[in-house]
């Protein structure tokens, strides 16, 4: 018997309770204005009411949902993986890749590695809390939250794919290019009663004038390089503090390239407001028209 109750992991006795209460529920609330409607202004023009009110609630409850980005929503914001390099990076299909690579040669002159030139770089631009610039590239410095997400996605990719093992590697570094413009953070802006800051307003605003007028995102790409752990930093003695992990470099340099996906995160909710708004304009139109029409009508017989 239990057979027949749970099949594939689908319990069919909460599903089908649940599919009457959503039935009940719509069937009683709904049914009831519209059986009140139906009584007291005839059953078409009731209808007529009942999916106006109905269709101008959706359109308030989409334009909030495509407002604040909640409710339905679509694909969300990613990172997607579109060339994996290993050593030479000049040899990069990507063109601003290889561009990168040319400029990252100037850096590595004196070092033993270009695992430790990158290091040794963004070790000095951590302290001066400025990213570096390589062939119009940008550093992702640790405190920019892009970096995480994208490191993320780029450990994800290298299990996915067997290149290299979890925990078995060291992020060197990160780059960035492309994207809509920045504002720049000297531009402060605190319109407030006490210890307000008004010097960087004018900036601020024109900063976010210029994006609105900015219709299409221009392309997003980031540049993240690993390389494999030397194995003495990835023993762990037992009831010891794990090493800092260095990097191998006898191994090559891995540098996975990403474009950013913007997603469609309100387009769902933009359809049912676009859709729902032109469904509660003609219907409200065809019922002005419908008043309009019995207002004629009363004042010939009033004659």
């Amino acid at each position: 018997m239990s057979a027949f109750i749970t099949i594939d992991g689908l319990n069919f006795g909460i599903f089908i309770r649940g599919l009457l209460v959503v039935g009940v529920g719509i069937a009683v609330l709904m049914g009831s204005v519209f059986l009140l409607l139906a009584t007291n202004s005839g059953f078409r023009t009731g209808m007529f009411l009942a999916l106006t009110g109905l269709f101008g609630w959706m359109f308030i409850m989409g334009a909030i949902w495509w407002i604040y980005g909640i409710g339905y929503q679509g694909r969300l914001p990613s990172w997607k993986v579109i060339e994996m390099n290993r050593g030479d990076l000049t040899a990069a299909q990507f063109d601003k890749a290889a561009n990168l690579g040319q400029g990252l040669l100037t850096l590595e002159e004196g070092a033993s590695s270009p695992a430790v030139a990158l290091e040794g770089v963004f070790e000095e631009a951590e302290a001066a809390a400025e990213a570096p610039v390589v062939a119009g590239w940008t550093g992702m410095l640790a405190s920019n939250r892009s970096r995480g997400e994208a490191q993320a996605t780029v450990d994800a990719f290298l299990l996915s794919s067997k290149e290299l093992e979890a925990g078995s590697y060291v992020p060197v570094a990160a780059f960035e290019i492309g994207g809509k413009e920045k504002k720049d953070p000297e531009d402060v802006c605190k319109p407030r009663l006490i210890n307000a800051t008004w010097g960087g307003c004018p900036a601020a605003a024109w900063h976010r004038v210029k994006i609105a007028l900015t219709p299409r995102h221009p392309a997003h790409y980031a540049a993240i390089m690993v390389q494999s752990a030397t194995p003495q930093s990835l023993n762990v003695r037992p009831g010891e503090a794990p090493p800092l992990k260095e990097v191998d470099e006898t191994q090559p340099l891995y540098t996975v390239i990403m474009e950013r996906d913007l997603g469609s995160k309100r387009v769902p909710s933009a359809n049912i407001t676009i859709g729902s708004g032109i469904i509660f304009f003609t219907l409200a139109w065809r019922l002005h028209r419908r008043d309009k029409q019995e207002m004629a009508v009363r004042a010939a017989y009033a004659r």
